[in-house]
């Protein structure tokens, strides 16, 4: 007995002392990385001493007696944070994502080396201005100072995966401005997804699924056209939607585009890229309409919610620079922000800014030549080695021709093709995007703001500015490609001749912009930028209005606003798209006897519902559960499971379709081919409120009464390892129940094809008080640390759920009484 009780003993023992062990070196293994916050590092590189104040957050306000000092210190504070942040983005971007993930990342790496973004921010890199290339050498110097002295002590994603970082080069910083654009150029899935529906449905039945901007709905800037101007007419896009669809090249295939688009997937997949980052929202009202007499300006760009966050928030100064904002970790330059003159936002503009060309080759499986205006035109072939993790090296052919790369060459999918296509983006021009931020960040008024944008190509942006002389502006920021049609290039065109080519570029000056504007205000919620008399085709892949009018809507029924008004306002869950659509749900049932006590719940809950969709509403969980029904009742048996998910992809689309065809109750699209009758409209709704209640039955059980919108509705921050279920509990955070929806201000997307997660959200928040230095609220999720368990890692959730912010002072005194904790930078001599 006595034996055995000390064999168990000798057993527990040697466990305690393995998970002691084991928690010992994982412990150290998560916090080696952790950054030196406080005290004094000898760094070589710096020319004199720099100041990192960090407050309660994390937040540094960096102080730099030289601009090389500056920028070399915003180097070095990225990679203390988000070192392995800006190590998977550079190996996306470059194609060497198998050399660390073996070979599930292939896709991804034949994708980008066919896209071709590393070679070609080496040509950008060739334009750069002086000053610039002195900025982004001082950061990358930074950058390196840092992986070279903390060799050993790199984080976990380092030693998971047993590699070490290489060293950082100007054009890695160039590259993700570039893998930005890309991300964020969402019309190519548009090209794709109108192509199938066209090829499927024809042209008369597709076109009903093509979405159209509604005439009350608001544009960003009034028209802008002038007599004087001698420029091409155009047409009301929605009315030329079908000659555009006759005019489509019939020699190619849509369907040859699916490899690339199967890669993108994938890729997506894999870094846990769950949606679009098509929304966000940016406002701003005058002196006129404010309390304090100086404009506000408000921010909260809308991207896939992940950890760590896409943003990383500072404040850097020394003479002549003194900004603060949000920057991307990688790059020198605050992106969003202040400083002491100006301030800035940006929106998605929304621009269709690449097309696709069926190319006439000499063979598909190795062409060497393409036909272009009744000529052979040699094809541009570069033979590529990606290295793979435990794998062979694996040789990769890449095509291109003078419009860009042949995108649909990816072995072995291209073996089924029955055509060769290239793509003609607005990424591939030779543009200097770090110019115009280190030129706007340097920005005094409204003309060195306008300076700054004629250097930017992509992604285009509508950029949103206020001054603290009082002025408030805005401007298309991108390059807008010119086409022979005025009404663009939804579907792919015939490569053949240069009848589709690109005629140049909208000259800067004839862009959409707008100054101090009469209502006294500026808003942009990716809605529409300017009306049909604008003489230059722009896009018909708005987001839905909804936002747009809500933002409207506020701000043109108050007179004068405060920085509590814009918080509230950036946290507005009203729907003005189920205002629209609750009174068809209700008109369905006139006249119709309702049995089921769920169904009969529901319509009276619609009935006084304020069609606000918080956390705590439970309206919102049955109008959210009969619109994905709708949405599923009306296509997804006509469109087929692969059709139904890419019409998904872009959450928008299906939205504002379904939108638009409940105006007209006898629509075909509403009759279920699988039944003998033919269904309305009406009938269709009815049908979704009752399968609406009765999964919700199903998912929340109990009474309807506790069916609250957030038991459903929730998000998730998640890692790219949170991919794994054994690592996700450590690398992801989350679930949180959230409010909002895709229509509302503060926005809430999540797939209809796999309800009800939220993907989408504000991927940080920003309010700027042109009164006043020192008073900027914001909040950035989930944090400002990139390193797992750091208590920088996730504490601003609460913060951004609650709808909360934080002030971020710029003056030393308010800097000083905010933080506790100051890192010395010394040169070593």
């Amino acid at each position: 007995m006595r034996l055995s009780i000390k064999i168990i003993i000798g057993i527990v023992s040697t466990l305690v002392v393995i998970l002691m062990t084991v928690a010992v070196i994982g412990y150290h293994l998560v916090t080696k990385s952790f950054p030196k916050t406080s005290g004094t590092i000898n760094v070589a590189g710096l020319e004199n001493e720099v100041k990192i104040f960090r407050d309660e957050y994390g937040v540094p306000h960096i102080k730099a007696q030289s601009e090389h000092d500056a920028f070399f210190a915003v180097g070095y504070t990225h990679a203390q944070e988000r070192l392995w942040q800006m190590e998977l983005e550079r190996r996306v971007g470059t194609g060497r994502l198998s050399e660390i993930l073996g070979a599930p990342a292939l896709p991804i790496d034949k994708m980008f080396r066919t896209l071709g973004l590393w070679e070609h921010v080496h040509k950008v890199s060739g334009v750069l201005g002086d000053d610039t290339r002195k900025a982004l050498q001082a950061y990358t110097d930074g950058v390196n100072a840092f992986i070279a002295d903390n060799k050993g002590h790199y984080p976990v994603e380092f030693d998971m995966l047993q590699f070490e970082p290489e060293p950082w080069t100007i054009e890695h910083s160039l590259l993700l401005s570039r893998l930005m654009a890309w991300e964020m150029n969402f019309s190519r899935w548009m090209d794709l997804l109108l192509g199938e529906l066209v090829q499927r449905f024809g042209e008369e039945k597709a076109k009903e699924l093509f979405p159209v901007w509604p005439n009350n709905a608001p544009y960003i800037v009034a028209s802008q056209r002038t007599e004087e101007q001698n420029l091409p007419s155009t047409e009301n896009i929605s009315n030329k939607k079908s000659k555009r669809l006759k005019k489509r090249n019939h020699q190619g295939n849509i369907s040859d585009l699916k490899p690339f688009f199967d890669a993108e997937q994938t890729y997506r997949s894999l870094l846990g890229i769950k949606s679009f980052e098509s929304g966000s929202n940016a406002w701003v009202v005058s002196g006129a309409k404010s309390q304090s007499g100086k404009p506000i300006l408000a921010n909260d760009p809308h991207l896939v919610l992940m950890a760590p966050g896409r943003w990383y928030e500072l404040h850097v100064t020394a003479p002549d620079l003194d900004v603060a904002g949000m920057t991307i970790a990688g790059m020198p330059f605050v992106i969003l922000g202040r400083n002491q003159h100006i301030a800035w936002g940006v929106t998605n503009a929304m621009l269709d800014d690449d097309d696709f060309y069926f190319e006439t080759v000499d063979s598909i499986q190795h062409p060497t030549r393409y036909r272009y205006n009744g000529e052979w035109k040699p094809i541009e072939e570069r033979i590529d080695t990606i290295f793979v993790k435990n794998a062979s090296p694996v040789l990769f052919s890449t095509y291109r021709t003078h419009r860009g790369p042949i995108v649909n060459k990816m072995e072995p999918g291209a073996q089924f093709a029955t055509s060769l296509v290239s793509m003609c983006w607005t990424g591939y021009e030779i543009s200097d995007e770090a110019g115009a931020f280190y030129k706007i960040d340097n920005a005094t008024n409204w003309e060195d703001f306008k300076n700054a944008l004629k250097l930017y190509a992509a992604p285009a942006q509508n950029f949103v500015y206020a001054d603290i002389d009082g002025n408030i502006g805005y401007y298309t920021g991108g390059r807008l490609p010119i086409r022979k049609t005025t009404n663009g290039a939804t579907l792919p065109r015939s490569g053949e001749t240069n009848e589709y080519d690109w005629q140049g570029f909208v000259p800067f000056e004839q862009m959409p912009h707008a100054f101090n504007p009469p209502n006294g205000f500026l808003a942009t919620a990716n809605n529409k930028i300017i009306d049909d008399s604008y003489p230059y085709y722009i896009s018909n892949h708005w987001e839905p209005p909804y936002r747009a009018l809500r933002i409207n809507e506020v701000l043109n029924e108050q007179s004068k606003l405060s920085v509590e008004d814009m918080q509230q306002l950036q946290n507005d869950y009203v729907s003005t798209h189920a205002r629209e659509v609750v009174p068809y749900i209700l008109h369905a049932f006139d006249s119709v006897t309702v049995t089921n006590p769920d169904v009969k719940i529901a319509l009276e809950y619609f009935r006084t519902w304020n069609f606000e969709m918080r956390k705590e509403d439970v309206t919102a969980t049955l109008f959210n559960a009969t619109f994905t029904k709708l949405i599923d009742n009306t296509f997804h048996n006509k469109l087929g499971d692969p059709l139904f998910a890419l019409f998904d992809t872009i959450a928008s689309t299906p939205v504002v379709v379904t939108t638009q065809l409940l105006k007209n109750n006898n629509s075909t699209w509403f009759d279920d081919p699988r039944t003998p009758n033919i269904e309305t409209r009406d009938d269709i709704i009815r049908k979704s409120v009752y399968d609406a209640v009765a999964d919700l039955r199903s998912r929340l059980g109990g009474e309807v009464k506790e069916w609250q919108w957030g038991r459903l509705h929730t998000v998730t921050f998640d890692h790219v390892f949170g991919q794994s279920p054994l690592l996700k509990s450590f690398f992801s955070v989350g679930p949180f129940a959230v409010g909002g929806g895709h229509s509302t201000v503060n926005v809430g997307q999540f797939f209809f094809n796999s309800p009800y997660e939220s993907t989408v959200g504000a991927s940080m928040r920003q309010i700027f008080n042109l009164a006043d230095i020192n008073d900027t609220r914001v909040v950035m999720p989930p944090g400002q640390s990139g390193h797992v368990f750091s208590p920088h890692y996730k504490d601003q959730i609460m913060v951004w759920l609650n709808g909360a912010y934080r002030t971020r002072p710029m003056d030393q005194s308010g800097i000083q009484a905010t933080c506790s904790d100051i890192l010395i930078l010394k040169p070593v001599k």
